[in-house]
């Protein structure tokens, strides 16, 4: 579930954000090693914090590529509060820090931080940061305050236990109108580093509660929604991207008699028969000699 909404007059925003369940649905479908299940679940959060600002039909992409073991991170969340996205490297793992935690900034590495703001124009708005930790909060609230210009304070967390994902959420503060009084955003400020691990919080405190920890007094209005896992593949996007094979490879998967699309996103197979592939290997040839 999502909180989000405004305060001080609409010149702060706010978003927080519990996801448990969707998380853990990631793992599964990815086949995730416990630390590739907290860097994409960070990214995730990260992006299901955005969702209440989207544009109608948006599509609001986190793209993190790094020099380290994952290589690449992609979370993407649209306008209807759904969110989806991989690593490139699904079965990453690294001894944990001296602090027990979870080595996310040496799995990401050093690299640079892209998001890809696609509104279904002819080109969409891409922006690019370099990483400044590779934890992702800090990079996140990075990229507002630099190439937004939107003082921006991020907190990403996953928390695991041997049976899987035992608490995923996060929060995000934006201040959106630099007029805002000094007094609050010293608070404000204050409040969110005396705040513990966004996964230890949670574990102590409801979303609400946690809003009036960061901004001194109870927040009067605030909009809910529920955020789902959910890829737009289907197997007619599937069909396409075989066709976009030579026609030595479609040939060699029907002599094996069948082939198979997976979907990067969320993992679903997609298995074509024979016959299927022997009638695109006809569409392909028809469509080649016109």
């Amino acid at each position: 579930m999502i909180y989000y909404g405004t305060i001080f007059d609409h010149k702060v925003r706010f978003s927080i954000v519990r996801m448990k369940e969707v998380v853990e649905e990631v793992r599964n479908r990815h086949n995730l090693s416990y630390l590739a299940t907290v860097v994409l679940g960070r990214a995730l959060i990260g992006a299901a914090l955005m969702t209440p600002w989207l544009a109608e039909g948006e599509r609001w992409t986190l793209d993190i590529e790094g020099d380290g073991p994952i290589r690449k991170v992609i979370a993407q969340s649209t306008n209807k509060f759904t969110v989806r996205g991989y690593v490139a490297n699904p079965s990453v793992e690294l001894p944990l820090k001296e602090n027990r935690k979870f080595n996310v900034s040496g799995a990401i590495g050093r690299g640079a931080l892209r998001v890809i703001r696609d509104l279904g124009l002819k080109t969409p708005f891409v922006s690019q940061v370099p990483l400044v930790s590779g934890e992702i909060a800090e990079d996140l609230a990075y990229y507002f305050t630099v190439s937004e210009q939107i003082p921006s304070a991020f907190s990403l967390g996953v928390l695991m236990d041997t049976r899987g994902v035992k608490i995923a959420g996060g929060f995000a503060v934006q201040i959106l109108d630099r007029s805002l009084e000094k007094e609050n955003v010293e608070m404000i400020e204050n409040n969110i580093k005396n705040l513990p691990y966004v996964t230890k919080l949670f574990q102590e405190t409801e979303p609400l509660d946690v809003l009036e920890m960061i901004f001194g007094e109870k927040v009067g209005f605030v909009e809910t929604a529920e955020i789902r896992y959910r890829c737009d593949c289907n197997r007619e996007k599937a069909k396409s991207a075989l066709l976009v094979l030579d026609e030595k490879e479609l040939e060699d998967m029907r002599k094996e008699g069948k082939g198979e699309v997976i979907c990067k996103w969320c993992s679903t197979k997609y298995v074509f028969s024979e016959e299927e592939l022997r009638e695109l290997l006809k569409l392909k040839k028809n469509s080649a000699s016109s």
